[in-house]
């Protein structure tokens, strides 16, 4: 029992011991713990497998690399600190150990290429409607894939798809979200201001509740997608985007476009009347929204 009573404290979890009365849990540490993430998970495909990482060098790397040996589909990886954790456009996403959600799930859904867009989308709904059921704060979608509050950066998605040579394509699902940043601890070197949820909240955020809430809602948005069904994700993407019906200028690769948004396309692209009254519908992968105009 003391080899056993010491390994739990080693993981950090505070014990108590009293003879004639036992064993008393005093505290648990501020880590991502498998077991206690899946504890009452109920999830069909997200979170069927879930490693945790102290370290590593990205999440998405170590996914990638276990998705070519033939991990599951909905095997999901967190670490507490990523030394190179990858952003959109080659950027990198900092954030301190133990304060953050840093995470990718590995899907296998049966779609084409111009679809990831879309897929991103999804993803970016369920971490929006995560905040906002679970804490309670306004979360909407800065297309393609950043979630902010109150106009403040707190989390960036990345998709990321491959095809084997003969095996089934997969697709890396990768989320960086800012949790328990204080505002010292938040990036200075960034393009949109940023927060975390603890600060937007004003209160610290139980970071296994908010991963298993996560992964359920994942879950249920992708049942559906994975089915083929995207209505409804490309309504509620809708719904949690500010910007249908203002005018935004865009770039598409080296190009430069002045119009308003009327819709999202069905791969999850912009749909824009350009000035001079011309109707357009834009990739998303190769789409950057550079400035809301009205």
């Amino acid at each position: 029992m003391r080899q056993e009573l010491a390994h739990i404290r080693q993981a950090g979890y505070g014990v108590d011991y009293k003879p004639g009365r036992g064993y008393r849990l005093t505290s648990v540490p501020d880590r991502l713990v498998p077991d206690e993430i899946q504890m009452g998970l109920g999830t069909r495909i997200i979170g069927r497998d879930i490693l945790t990482y102290e370290e590593v060098d990205s999440s998405m790397g170590l996914a990638e690399g276990l998705a070519q040996k033939g991990a599951r589909e909905g095997t999901t990886i967190f670490a507490e600190k990523q030394r190179s954790g990858r952003g959109r456009s080659g950027r990198r996403w900092h954030c301190p150990k133990n304060k953050g959600i840093l995470m990718t799930t590995i899907l296998r859904p049966q779609i084409n290429a111009d679809r990831l867009c879309l897929l991103t989308g999804m993803i970016a709904v369920a971490v929006a409607d995560t905040i906002r059921d679970h804490l309670k704060l306004p979360a909407l979608i800065k297309w393609p894939n950043d979630i902010i509050i109150n106009e403040k950066k707190v989390c960036g998605i990345l998709t990321e798809a491959s095809t084997p040579r003969g095996r089934r394509p997969y697709f890396l699902a990768g989320i960086g979200l800012n949790v328990n940043l204080t505002q010292r601890e938040l990036p200075k070197d960034v393009n949109h201001p940023p927060t975390s949820l603890s600060i937007e909240k004003g209160s610290r955020i139980d970071r296994i509740a908010l991963s298993r809430e996560f992964l359920r809602q994942l879950d249920r948005w992708y049942a559906p997608f994975k089915d083929s069904e995207y209505k409804d994700v490309r309504r509620r993407w809708a719904e949690l985007f500010p910007l249908t019906g203002r005018r935004v200028r865009i770039r598409e690769k080296d190009r430069v476009h002045t119009g308003k948004i009327v819709a999202l396309s069905a791969q999850g692209g912009l749909t824009l009347i350009l000035n001079g009254g011309t109707r357009k519908s834009f990739r998303g992968e190769y789409l950057t929204i550079e400035k809301a105009l009205s």
